[in-house]
């Protein structure tokens, strides 16, 4: 996938720009910053501009919408602090223009997206607000630009950028923002307490690949509705001149009593080991996985029948409905497990093969395991775990439906 200039000289020469410098140079506003913390050479983790941001601005556009993911107009997010606080700071904005318009966009988005992470993966590429342009070139083939998929999703997105600058520039996002940097570096430090950045270099090598950089970013101010086990992520991968970024994006997963300024908070959501742990080493792993998947389509489209009713009963609490998927999943988590063992890391080790094993059924899992062995062994014959997939392949080959129902029943004998 080749970086194009074409996307950059538009925009550079849209007539908005002109708006953009005027509006610099008549109102006074705070630049905000990423919020950025290196907690390793490859590893960052960071509060993004643009994302909180357009947050904001969709939360008050759902006054008019009704709804947009997981955002509602009947729901108050008293349990996530930022969104409460942010909507009753901007509620004045409510019925300015600029929502209205962004409200207007983000309508026609839902019913050709069905979703808001290919509008925070475009953001990702931008400078942060209120700056115009972009700081990494743009991919041919973004998803949000895609219209093909999702026609007239490109026009609407560069609409929908144009609204949030106006409206960060005219509600002075960046003083929000600005003033509530205690809030945002809070959650930073719950999160990096639980993310193993030691993993990673483990990870490439096992993998025998890697990328040029691993980007979290946290979305304090992203609304989820009410409940214990509810966050969203997703992990998008970026171009750089640098190479390819891996990237994980990820809600709050703590609910939080509310209280009555942002300011006497001292929990901020994200100290979560659990779901934090989960949503970097694994999810990461579906960076070294996923691509190397896209050339095998003709073998796992041979082994579809694998996927049988008894084993989408075992994997039920991980919602697997297709055998592609129960495939990439099982991968990672062997990934996953495989890495611990290179940590030497025993006690994780054996936390991850119980886990992934005995707790969701991926039943799979010890005949790959005791597969990998022979890739382990010979890095000379297999360079990367890219090498080794077909003799993954010709094992699952090898396995009829019934042997996967025999592996479901043995699982519940010993369950």
């Amino acid at each position: 996938m080749q970086p194009t200039r074409h996307f950059i000289r538009h925009l550079i020469m849209r007539p908005f720009q002109f708006l953009y410098m005027l509006g610099l140079f008549l109102m006074p506003f705070t630049l905000f910053g990423q919020i950025e913390k290196r907690i390793s050479k490859k590893v960052t983790i960071s509060v993004n501009t643009n994302i909180e941001t357009y947050f904001i601005a969709e939360k008050l556009a759902v006054e008019h919408i009704g709804n947009y993911v997981f955002s509602n107009k009947d729901i108050d997010f008293s349990h996530q602090p930022i969104v409460y606080f942010a909507q009753k700071h901007f509620g004045i904005w409510k019925d300015s223009p600029t929502i209205l318009r962004i409200s207007s966009i983000l309508k026609e988005l839902r019913e050709t997206l069905h979703d808001n992470s290919q509008i925070l993966e475009y953001l990702l590429y931008r400078n942060e607000f209120p700056k115009a342009g972009f700081r990494r070139p743009v991919p041919n083939d973004l998803i949000l630009f895609d219209e093909k998929k999702y026609p007239g999703a490109k026009k609407l997105g560069l609409e929908l950028t144009d609204s949030l600058i106006s409206f960060y520039l005219k509600a002075k996002v960046g003083d929000f923002l600005k003033n509530n940097t205690a809030f945002y570096r809070g959650a930073i430090s719950e999160a990096e307490k639980h993310i193993n950045a030691k993993a990673i270099p483990f990870m490439e090598k096992w993998y025998g690949s890697s990328f040029a950089a691993y980007e979290l970013y946290l979305m304090p101010g992203m609304p989820i509705t009410p409940g214990d086990d509810n966050y969203r992520a997703f992990g998008p991968m970026l171009d750089s001149p640098e190479g390819k970024i891996s990237a994980m994006v990820f809600s709050s997963s703590i609910q939080l009593p509310l209280l009555s300024s942002l300011s006497e908070y001292t929990q901020y959501g994200f100290d979560n080991a659990e779901v934090t742990r989960f949503l970097t080493v694994h999810e990461i792993g579906h960076s070294f996985v996923n691509p190397l998947l896209l050339s095998h389509r003709s073998d796992i489209d041979h082994d579809h029948l694998l996927f049988t009713p008894n084993l989408a009963k075992s994997l039920e609490q991980s919602y697997i409905s297709n055998w592609e998927v129960c495939l990439i999943e099982h991968l990672v988590r062997l990934g996953e497990i495989r890495t611990a063992r290179a940590m030497g890391n025993k006690e994780e080790e054996t936390r991850l093969r119980t886990l992934h094993t005995k707790t969701f059924g991926f039943i799979l899992l010890p005949i790959l395991e005791q597969k990998i062995t022979e890739y382990e062994n010979n890095r000379k014959r297999y360079p990367n775990f890219k090498s080794f997939l077909p003799e993954l392949f010709k094992l699952l080959h090898g396995l009829k439906p019934k042997n996967i129902d025999a592996l479901v029943k043995a699982h519940k004998k010993h369950d």
